[in-house]
């Protein structure tokens, strides 16, 4: 039985060489082969150089140098010599015919294990090796369970299920406590799906959401706003290609004819008339504002739109930022709460607030501090619960101002971009009002 795992060398090669090549673990270089180069006894440089060498004819000297692949048996069961072959075979059967590697068996533990460097580029075309994850499963695994039966050694017949699965799939396989990117753009696929009379359609209706889409590679991928290309066959199941458009052929399929009307993916209006006077009341809120910039009148603005999102009046698709926030729309509501309670408009105010803020918190600290030293001088029954009972009183004055303590924060660390993010929406207004005036 044998079990192997491999893994990237970043840094120090040759110090990677020397090691695995070390004659008191290999019997004085027995036990030491190389595939594609050669390796003098006891002599680490040579094949060390000759990888660098390699890489320097190719000019690929940076990356990952090479690739270190072990390969353990269980203890007992293999001898040395065996299993230094059965490692030589694994190397030139996986690497044999574009690079060099070097293939040195260990006996100086319990358990004989061998040790496989593999240099990134090719010594035949400069090509560099790239090992994805799936590809230990589907090459690595396979050929050392099949060369172990060859030499009637055990494999490992009830494995874990090792499938790999992208980043998407595995984070995904449970709700997620907020939005993620991949959650939020499988949310979307499933209004796009629902809406699709065709792949074709599918994609238009992503468009028209705000998505870049790229059809003309090998591999389909969408962008949504704001984020680079996610490649679709890399997404869970249901939402890859080939799902997609067999979800909309099944959805098209158990559709009546009557009901082949296609559905709106966004928006509580009925009609392009609804459409325009839920814009025109949205841009004339932000419009009608325009030149109250307070902190406490931005964050009221923000919160206008979260909602809006949320009841879906928003005159446009919302972005994928937006949608993140709206998470968080009970916090901003509480944030604008307080700067409006408290008439914050600057930077500076929030700030004087914040001191404030902490020196009330300092002075109760310093008062159940007292009254908790109190209770170490052994009060009678009596005097205890009168200590306790103060001391209950302060924790819960404390708590409102440990929150608002906690919003101060937030909103000091978010409010550059929330602002950003409202005068973008005023400056949009403004152009639309502009174009309805005739002044654009």
């Amino acid at each position: 039985m044998a079990q192997t795992k491999i893994w990237p060398v970043k840094s120090h090669l040759p110090r990677a060489i020397r090691y695995i090549l070390n004659p008191a673990k290999t019997q004085e270089g027995k036990l030491v082969t190389g595939v594609n180069l050669f390796i003098p006894p006891n002599d680490w440089q040579p094949p060390a150089n000759q990888m660098v060498s390699t890489k320097l004819r190719f000019g690929k000297q940076g990356g990952r140098l090479a690739y270190h692949l072990e390969q353990s048996f269980k203890p007992g069961e293999v001898t040395p010599e065996v299993a230094h072959q059965i490692g030589v075979e694994l190397a030139k059967e996986l690497f044999g015919e574009k690079f060099e590697a070097v293939v040195a068996t260990h006996t100086d533990k319990e358990h004989i294990h061998s040790h496989i460097i593999l240099n990134s580029v090719s010594f035949i075309d400069g090509s560099k090796f790239h090992q994805p994850n799936a590809m230990y499963y589907d090459r690595i695994r396979k050929i050392s369970d099949r060369l172990c039966e060859k030499y009637g050694l055990s494999i490992i017949k009830e494995a874990k299920s090792h499938k790999y699965e992208s980043y998407p799939a595995q984070h995904h396989k449970k709700p997620q406590p907020s939005p993620t990117v991949h959650s939020i753009m499988y949310q979307d696929i499933d209004r796009a799906i629902n809406a699709a009379a065709g792949l074709n359609d599918f994609y238009r209706i992503l468009t028209q959401m705000g998505y870049r889409v790229k059809r003309e590679g090998k591999y389909p991928a969408i962008s949504p706003e704001g984020h680079g290309f996610f490649r679709l066959y890399k997404f869970k199941d249901g939402y890859t290609e080939e799902d997609i458009r067999k979800r909309i052929a099944g959805k098209n399929q158990d559709r009546r004819p009557r009901q082949q009307k296609p559905r709106q993916v966004y928006g509580v209006w009925k009609n392009q008339e609804e459409h325009r006077a839920y814009q025109k009341r949205y841009t004339g809120y932000y419009a009608r504002r325009y030149d109250r910039r307070g902190l406490n009148a931005t964050y009221l603005h923000y919160r206008y739109m979260l909602v809006s999102i949320r009841r879906q009046s928003y005159p446009r698709y919302p972005s994928m930022e937006q949608r993140k926030a709206l998470a968080k729309l009970e916090k901003y509501s509480q944030e604008a709460r307080l700067l409006v309670r408290n008439k914050i408009q600057t930077g500076k105010e929030l700030s004087a607030y914040q001191v404030s803020l902490g020196e009330r918190i300092h002075e109760l600290h310093k008062e159940r501090w007292y009254l908790k030293r109190d209770l170490q001088k052994n009060p009678t029954w009596e005097e205890r619960q009168v200590i306790e009972q103060k001391i209950s009183g302060i924790n819960q004055r404390l708590k409102p101002l440990y929150r608002e303590r906690s919003l101060c924060k937030d909103i000091a660390e978010r409010c550059t971009s929330v602002t950003a993010a409202v005068d973008r929406e005023k400056e949009i207004a403004q152009r639309q009002l502009g174009r309805e005036r005739g002044d654009i």
